[in-house]
């Protein structure tokens, strides 16, 4: 029986495992090489919306759109890897959730794959960075590391409408402020109010209730006069338009540009104008009375006068009475003339007064007169009252004619009668 020698070639293959064994044994947690893979066995790729890499940043994904992480781990090696964990600063808190419900992979088989999954809203802007993923080599005491660049951008036109109200009475002056706070421009923006049956009235530039673009950043103001019955309304204003960008969907399509919408609304009340007032009719202008200057050291003028009652008139005469014939043959007696130094008793006559100056008021029992305010007016008063003492001596209020009056009446009616027959029996003789 022959026994054969090994060949150098087992020699090596010996010599080869022998030393990967110490380099188990002896080498920590330093870059290691197992079944031929070194440190770097894990692999990592990222996908954005199905767009691997940075393929979500243009066109972009529209903002508030979902953003859909997913991160492929593959174990490029025979040894297997334990708590693979990936780490991503773009997620802003969220936590990648990977096969088997955690937030990382516990055993990763070697020369096997598993996935974890991320879902965040768009935002504003570009957000890419650098995806890490960890694991663990228990028996080698080693880890295995993996890197990769992956993002997005966020993009879109963004519409916000805010109204004020001015009010003058029945009429209502509505301002309408559309601002573009995307990063995108806003084309053909449109405005309507449902208080006036759509864009009529309104008026943005031009007589027109649309705006043809408004850059980001940017606003446009636009207004519409209200002319309605007095009453409360309610302004409800929508502003329409479109940034004409296509963006990603969750699957990688593209999809076309949606309708960008505001809406605001502001109440108002419409009054009435008020009434004018109603003139005050003013009073009718007098004349001024002229005062009579008092002459210096005279008192003031007391009270004026009260006024007493008229006096009722007094017959001086009674009618005339007819006179009887005189028989023919009848001779009238002369009347003897009054002897000399004696008054005939004729009643004095009346006194006139002068036009436009009113008589004397009799005096009021119990009234006293009033008192003269000038000394110079109480003078004329004098004959006044010898006139009233005169007459009261021929005729008193109540009681008739006196004794005097009676007699002075006959012998007023008797002397035309005395006289006529002394100028008839004269004639004829």
């Amino acid at each position: 029986m022959i026994r054969r020698r090994p060949g150098r070639s087992g020699r090596w293959v010996v010599l080869a495992v022998l030393v990967l064994s110490l380099c188990a044994v002896f080498g920590g947690g330093g870059p290691v090489a197992a079944d031929g893979a070194g440190s770097y066995g894990l692999a990592l790729r990222v996908s954005v919306n199905a767009r691997p890499g940075l393929g979500a940043v243009r066109p972009g994904i529209r903002v508030g759109d979902p953003v859909v992480r997913v991160y492929r781990l593959t174990n490029r090696t025979g040894a297997d890897l334990y708590d693979v964990q990936v780490t991503d600063p773009r997620l802003d808190g969220v936590v990648p959730r990977c096969a088997g419900g955690g937030s990382r992979v516990r055993v990763l088989r070697g020369l096997t794959s598993a996935t974890c999954t991320a879902r965040t809203p768009a935002r504003p802007g570009v957000h890419a960075g650098e995806v890490l993923a960890v694991g663990r080599i228990p028996a080698l005491r080693a880890r295995s590391t993996a890197k990769a660049r992956a993002g997005y951008a966020g993009v879109g036109g963004g519409l916000a409408l805010t109204e004020s109200v001015r009010v003058d009475g029945r009429t209502a002056t509505v301002g309408y402020r559309v601002t573009n706070g995307g990063n995108r421009t806003v084309f053909a923006v449109r405005l309507s109010d449902r208080l006036l049956g759509g864009g009529r009235g309104i008026d943005c530039g031009g007589g027109l209730p649309v705006v043809p673009r408004i850059a980001a950043g940017g606003s446009a103001v636009c207004r519409a006069v209200v002319r309605r019955a007095p009453g409360r309304y309610v302004s409800e204003g929508r502003a329409e338009g479109s940034d004409r960008t296509r963006t990603l969907s969750v699957s990688g399509r593209l999809v076309p540009p949606p309708a960008l919408t505001a809406y605001a609304s502001a109440p108002f009340v419409l009054t009435a104008p008020p009434r004018p007032p109603r003139p005050t009719p003013s009073p009718s202008p007098t004349a001024p009375v002229p005062r009579t200057p008092r002459p210096p050291g005279t008192p003031p003028p007391g009270p004026p006068p009260v006024a007493a009652p008229p006096i009722p008139a007094v017959p001086l005469a009674p009618p005339a009475l007819p006179v009887p014939p005189v028989p023919p043959g009848v001779a009238v007696p002369p009347v003897p003339p009054a002897p000399p130094g004696v008054p005939l008793p004729f009643p004095p006559p009346p006194a006139v007064a002068a036009p436009g100056v009113a008589p004397p008021a009799a005096p009021v029992p119990g009234v006293a007169p009033p008192a003269a305010d000038n000394p110079q007016r109480a003078t004329p008063q004098t004959p006044r009252r010898a006139e009233r003492s005169l007459l009261n001596r021929l005729y008193r209020p109540g009681e008739g004619p006196t004794g005097l009056g009676l007699a002075l009446i006959l012998f007023v009616v008797l002397l035309p009668a005395i006289v006529a027959a002394v100028l008839l029996g004269s004639r004829r003789g």
